[in-house]
């Protein structure tokens, strides 16, 4: 059968186009359809949205179904001109409300930023969301829009608000938002001239959050773990518990830190040992704790490795109405991994001649992310950064 693929962002650079028509046979998978694309982004994790759906790769394609390859993305309506914080506050204006929060997104550091974004999908996404931090929060409303084209310096490019009853709700749901859309939104960004590297969107069997009522954003079969020994992000494995065993795909989100998105439920709880293994030929990849037996699906944010480090260390976690009242107060970052450090010694010894992005390997870049957020390096110019040893005043 023949299909038609849509392309963005840097990957219609590259193809010189804006679709691809692939020759895929009968009963072809989602894997199948990205095996004839990878070329276009080599060692980049790619992800196929299906009807305007990210799909997993075991999904069947079927003709006329609408596809579209999506890279990392860097990002409600989807608008091509100014966006307005006070009109997106005065959606959310409820007579129930006793709080009001906003956000607003500016370009910074540089001229302008260009964004581009799959539209159809990125404003059902942003739809889809907003309501569920609404049912998950308790929301009196929400709202969130993103710009697309050129976004000059001091300009909004995405603007959220949010109202509840009272303010940890209000905070918790307009942070909720922000966070999904840049994770999740097939939107991206450019930066004097050079596609942003941005983050995978997470691929499950069914779209995150979906059971919006579950466990404050709990999803089945979600579990942050601490493994012993680093597993590559999107690695399909099993996930072995005592004589129970379930398929799961991997999120690597830092140092020791995992995600396991299980295809089934596991009755594990916090602490439980479990083993990952390779499927087909069972071999041991990784043996690790559980941490959060129900958790949500998230990256790897410098909060939520800040939280990962505080249940690997056995801590107590504030409860859901603390937990914005928590966030205000000054939180270290997780601690620095061998690998972080090896990569700080390198800065320091580089001194103030700036050590090129380019250089690093695969692991140098995830070890980076983690001496960012610790603020022990700082940017110096795109693609550079130095040791703060050596920041300019």
């Amino acid at each position: 059968m023949k299909v038609r693929v849509r392309l963005f962002a840097g990957l219609r650079e590259r193809a010189g186009r804006d679709e691809l028509e692939l020759e895929l046979p009968d009963g072809a998978r989602v894997a199948d359809a990205l095996a004839r694309v990878e070329h276009l982004a080599p060692g980049v994790a790619l992800v196929l949205a299906v009807n305007r759906e990210y799909a997993s790769p075991d999904v069947v394609l079927a003709p006329g179904d609408e596809l579209a390859v999506v890279p990392p993305v860097s990002g409600g309506a989807v608008l091509d001109g100014p966006l307005s914080l006070d009109a997106v506050a005065a959606r959310v204006q409820d007579a129930r409300a006793g709080a009001v929060v906003t956000f607003s997104g500016t370009t910074r550091d540089v001229a302008f930023l260009d964004y581009e974004a799959y539209a159809e999908m990125a404003a059902q996404r942003i739809e889809q969301i907003v309501a569920e931090a609404i049912a998950r929060h308790g929301l009196c409303a929400a709202a969130a829009d993103h710009r697309v084209g050129r976004v000059a310096l001091g300009e909004a490019s995405v603007v959220v608000a949010a109202s509840a009853p009272h303010r940890p709700e209000a905070f918790a749901g307009a942070r909720e938002i922000i966070d999904r859309i840049k994770a999740e939104a097939p939107i991206w960004k450019k930066e004097e001239g050079a596609w942003v590297a941005g983050t995978v969107p997470e691929v499950t069997g069914a779209d995150a959050g979906a059971d919006a009522g579950a466990d404050a954003g709990a999803a089945p079969g979600v579990l942050d773990v601490r493994l012993e020994g680093r597993l590559e992000h999107g690695t399909q494995v099993v996930v072995v518990w005592g004589t129970a065993e379930a398929a799961a795909r991997v999120g690597w989100l830092g140092g020791p830190f995992h995600q396991l998105r299980c295809e089934e439920p596991l009755a594990v709880r916090r602490n439980d040992r479990i083993e990952v293994r390779r499927p087909g030929d069972d071999e041991l990849l990784a043996e690790g704790v559980v941490l959060d037996p129900q958790a949500r699906q998230h990256g790897p944010t410098n909060d939520s490795l800040v939280r990962l480090s505080r249940l690997a260390r056995g801590e107590d976690l504030p409860a859901p109405a603390d937990a914005v009242r928590e966030r205000d107060r000054p939180v270290a970052p997780p601690p620095l991994d061998a690998a972080a450090l090896a990569l700080e010694r390198r800065y320091a010894s580089a001194g103030a001649g700036a050590l090129p992005d380019a250089e690093l390997t695969t692991d140098e870049r995830a070890a980076l992310f983690a001496l960012r957020e610790a603020g022990r390096v700082v940017r110096l110019r795109r693609g550079r950064h130095v040791h703060v040893d050596f920041a300019p005043a």
